[in-house]
């Protein structure tokens, strides 16, 4: 017979599992143009980096957009006010794109960490793309990986 706790382990595995296929189907959309930062890296150099600077997986938090090949985020404790609430838990969450010449398209922002505030982040309240730009690039210069900021790059935009 197996041991309780494994049983319940393969439960919540297989749970997760159908939890993750069913917000592909029912939460996806399409990329959105604007700010982006192009890294001259591939996929798993970026990943690596951002990894190092204490950016985690983020699939199972957020919508899928299609095609992305990179979702990360970096949760922080800093307390700001945004029309009079004071909201403590934020992250910048990075999407990314491989592009035809192996570089890393990154669209960033920065927003309410959604465990915390999900309604809240669901309506965008206190979310910034500058904000997220200026971090991912920051994270990105402390582990020396070249790119370029884009301040109007269309959606599946190649540079």
């Amino acid at each position: 017979m197996s041991h309780p706790t494994t049983v319940w382990h393969a439960l919540w595995n297989a749970l997760r599992s159908l939890y993750r296929d069913l917000r592909r189907i029912v939460a996806s959309s399409t990329e959105h143009g604007g700010q982006a930062l192009v890294v001259d890296a591939s996929r798993e150099a970026v990943t690596a980096a951002l990894g190092r600077r204490y950016f985690g997986p983020n699939w199972q938090f957020s919508y899928h957009e299609r095609g992305e090949d990179l979702n990360l985020a970096r949760v922080v404790h800093e307390p700001r006010e945004v029309h009079g609430h004071e909201y403590v838990w934020w992250q910048t969450h990075v999407r990314g794109w491989v592009q035809d010449d192996g570089s890393v398209r990154l669209r960033p922002h920065y927003e309410l960490e959604p465990t915390e505030y999900d309604q809240d982040h669901l309506e965008g309240i206190g979310l910034d793309v500058t904000r997220g730009v200026e971090r991912l690039g920051d994270s990105l210069d402390a582990d020396g990986l070249r790119y370029e900021r884009y301040e109007d790059l269309p959606a599946g935009g190649e540079r």
